[in-house]
């Protein structure tokens, strides 16, 4: 943790805290991962940034920056760059929250939009979560990742916001990323034949999915579509604004002791 820095200490070490009394925290990211074998336990991961230092992660570090809670076992592999993700060190899991035959995926990469010669990007390629997972697991996990990827110098998580409205609540199979993800902070821009037929002037001039949200929620439940989103790991982003607030309104004050 960097003392120094006011957003880290103003922002994410009461949120940190918040998610750590959580539960969800307190029972699978202590730091107890696996090998592949499922035998040895994995000690950590070491992510290597040419030009920059590398990165030795443990297995508390490895567990919330990939969001893998404890009990998994983890392998990773360096990956070439495929129509649905990037090149980079792909770090899988698997645990018994995972739907049935999914392993979890999140590569560690180099935004080639940028000019940092380092790894500085995170991209969640596969997360499927079983219907019987704790509750609010997915809110716990990332919310941990984002803090220790900002914490590690990362600039943003992308991810493919998978499914399309309406959001059917009695299908447990169907793929409501679009909805969930942004909920997180995430966020992308919408073309404007997309909001083209909505039915307010106001939506009608957004010109992003949180711009949407703002405006109507209920609209993107219905109308939304699946896209690439980003949440900006930049201090104070509005990524930032939205995550934390949602952190504070769905998850419960730790009790305190008398």
């Amino acid at each position: 943790m960097d003392q120094n820095d006011p957003f880290e200490r103003d922002n994410l070490e009461p949120a940190e805290a918040l998610l750590m009394a959580q539960e969800n925290a307190r029972d699978y990211f202590q730091g107890e991962l696996y090998q592949k074998d499922g035998k040895q336990r994995l000690e950590g991961i070491t992510i290597e940034r040419p030009g920059d230092a590398t990165l030795e992660l443990d297995e508390a570090e490895t567990g919330k920056l990939f969001m893998i809670p404890d009990g998994s076992t983890v392998w990773a592999l360096t990956v070439r760059e495929k129509e649905d993700a990037p090149a980079g060190l792909d770090v899988m899991s698997n645990n018994v929250f995972m739907a049935e035959n999914e392993n979890a995926s999140v590569i560690a990469y180099r935004d080639e939009e940028g000019t940092a010669l380092r790894v500085d990007a995170l991209y969640i390629r596969r997360l499927i979560l079983s219907a019987d997972a704790p509750e609010r697991l997915a809110t716990v996990s990332f919310g941990l990742m984002a803090i220790t990827a900002y914490r590690l110098g990362f600039d943003h998580i992308e991810l493919f916001a998978a499914g399309n409205g309406p959001v059917d609540q009695d299908d447990p199979d169907g793929f409501v990323g679009f909805a969930v993800w942004p909920k997180f902070g995430f966020d992308a821009g919408l073309n404007p034949v997309e909001l083209s037929k909505a039915p307010s002037e106001a939506l009608r001039a957004c010109e992003t999915v949180q711009d949407v949200l703002a405006t109507d929620p209920d609209w993107w439940a219905q109308h939304g579509r699946g896209r690439e989103m980003r949440f900006d790991l930049t201090a104070h982003s509005r990524s930032w604004r939205i995550l934390l607030n949602y952190l504070y309104d769905v998850l419960p004050l730790p009790e305190l002791e008398s």
